[in-house]
């Protein structure tokens, strides 16, 4: 009977594999953003295949590329889905609507399209320490400034800062940077699409001069009061020429928020909405059930408080919500969501009344504090209800599908068991099976690294296949004369080969951080040094002067024995 139970299970499996509908969704976060600003482009799928992307001709690809396997709830039907995924990170640097997708992909003969996402980019708008610029500054060669996105923030609220530097000749590249410091900051977030080389000719008072923006920082004051924030030094250079440059420094007025803070106040500076979910129709003594609450929005989101949810007697909240976040920091802060789920368990029989859950944040724009609720959840045993609050909060409740298998249908399949017909289909589902597992260690290397051990999970990591495959790709750009696409192969081989040292995997961590990592795991400065050299070489020439024949040709080398290097360290 055990055997049949077995077998039973593992038919419903395979079944329930291969008859699945396919997936292939196109999400991008965030999708309000400035001009500049990051945004990570990711297609979820349930199909293996190859997986092609339609960007608007805007779109600046970035060399944060990750891809691997995840596993999400399905709320509807109450199983686990698991699906790959494909991520590439990039910016739009003109203003506008822009449409991404469809995403498709091409699983044999067929193929499967994505939804679009529309991204709307608004022109940034910054301004510096004193909103002019001096005449004895404009009399200099060079000279820098700190812009800030605002003079007067409340606690807790995004600030984004630049080092921005002028000049009156074109500079090729920066040396010696050394940046702008500030007390009272409770995080700082790097904003790395915006570190690039790109002197723009602006015009200032009559004058012709080139501008850099360097350096962008999303900043959290912590504590009102005056904040300081110090200058940045460089040496700017111009050729084998370089000038030394110290900037003004700036005060931003850091504002406390209003004393009248209601008891349900997370913590949320900024914008925010609440969803709440209930898994079960039914409930009764015993049962434990789950309340997801998803809080998404704009602002400090990273460092909120948990909300709390009052219980009647007989209901037990088992410790802390677990948590899933999902947001990307931006020029309008932390953006996305978190999602709670709370566990509760009936321990008694009865109707039990939950209240509104409440939330309370700081709307900025507003100047005071909102307060949205959820709807009060009504547990009668037979039926879960809602009682609506109007509040903007908005609950669902779900039902858990479950699939049992019965004793009499345990009866009758062992009917069948002896049967050739069941033979003859449990062998074909198992090669079938069989079948899918060989496509799925065939794929490409663009697609998934499976750890070797199936009964410790499947382990997501990055494959030093992925790196020869985009060393190849940089020796035919070298044939090819191409110094762009030999640029970004080499600096993607030589990230790519980093995470793989330090088992990272996070797709907002920058080149910096990583060689961070890096010098922390190995505790060895020189291959971290010569990484840090190659990868500013790279940087310089992508957004300086390019390369000439004879530094391509002495580059692809040099990054080649670094990455054997690194290989050789961890092997």
């Amino acid at each position: 009977m055990k055997k049949l139970g077995f077998f039973s299970i593992f038919i419903f499996t395979v079944i329930q594999l291969i008859g699945q509908k396919p997936i292939v969704k196109l999400e991008i976060e965030p999708k309000s953003v400035q001009v500049g600003d990051e945004i990570v482009v990711t297609v979820k799928t349930n199909i293996q295949g190859e997986i092609d992307i339609d960007f608007p001709s805007a779109f600046v690809n970035g060399y944060a590329v990750m891809n691997g396997m995840e596993q999400e709830m399905d709320y509807n039907t109450g199983r686990v889905i698991s699906l790959y995924y494909y991520s590439q990170n990039g910016v739009l640097k003109k203003e506008g609507s822009y449409t991404f997708g469809p995403a498709y992909v091409k699983s044999g003969s067929k193929i499967y399209k994505s939804n679009t996402v529309e991204v709307v980019v608004q022109k940034e708008a910054f301004i510096n320490s004193s909103g002019e610029i001096s005449a004895k500054q404009l009399k200099q060669n060079a000279f820098g400034v700190i812009e800030v996105s605002k003079k007067k923030v409340y606690e807790g609220e995004p600030l984004i800062l630049n080092a921005k530097v002028y000049s009156k000749f074109y500079p090729t590249h920066i040396e010696d940077y050394q940046s702008y410091n500030a007390k009272g900051i409770l995080d700082k977030h790097e904003l790395s699409a915006n570190n690039r080389l790109v002197a723009n000719q602006e015009r200032i008072k009559n004058i012709e001069l080139y501008g850099i923006t360097y350096d962008r920082s999303l900043v959290f004051p912590n504590g009102a009061g005056k904040m300081q924030i110090d200058p940045f030094k460089l040496i700017l250079k111009r050729g084998f020429e370089g000038m030394p440059v110290v900037s003004t420094g700036i005060v931003v007025e850091v504002l406390p928020l209003p004393k009248n803070q209601p008891k349900s106040f997370i913590g949320m500076v900024g914008k925010l909405s609440m969803n709440c979910e209930i898994n079960k129709k039914e409930i009764k003594k015993g049962d434990v059930f789950s309340i997801k609450m998803t809080l998404q929005g704009t602002g400090n989101l990273h460092n909120i408080d948990f909300p709390k949810i009052n219980l009647p007697k007989g209901l037990t909240l088992y410790g802390d919500p677990k948590q899933t976040e999902k947001y990307t920091f931006t020029t309008n802060g932390a953006e996305g969501k978190i999602d709670l789920e709370y566990t509760i368990q009936v321990n008694k029989e009865g109707s039990f009344n939950i209240p509104p859950i409440e939330v309370s944040y700081f709307d900025v724009k507003a100047k005071n504090y909102v307060t949205i609720k959820s709807d009060e959840i009504i547990l009668d045993g037979d039926e879960v209800k809602l009682s609506s609050t109007n509040s903007k909060g908005k609950t669902t409740v779900i039902a858990e599908k479950q699939t049992n298998l019965s004793e009499s249908k345990d009866k009758k399949s062992d009917s069948l068991f002896n049967s050739s017909f069941v033979w003859v289909s449990l062998s074909s589902l198992l090669l079938i099976a069989g079948f899918v597992g060989i496509s799925a260690r065939t794929k490409k290397s663009s697609t998934i690294a499976f750890d070797k051990s199936i009964s410790e999970g499947i382990t997501l990591k990055f494959n030093w296949n992925d790196v020869e495959n985009q060393l190849k790709d940089a020796e035919i750009a070298l044939q090819q004369n191409d110094s762009n696409k030999l640029i970004a192969n080499l600096e993607n081989a030589i990230l790519t080969g980093i995470r793989i040292a330090t088992n990272e995997s996070s797709l907002s961590k920058n080149s910096s951080e990583l060689l961070n990592l890096l010098k922390t795991n190995m505790q060895d400065d020189g291959l971290s040094n010569q990484l840090k050299a190659i990868l500013e070489k790279c940087q310089n020439a992508r957004y300086g002067w390019g390369l000439s024949a004879d530094e391509s040709q002495t580059l692809y080398p040099e990054v080649k024995v670094a990455i054997q290097q690194l290989k050789s360290k961890i092997a």
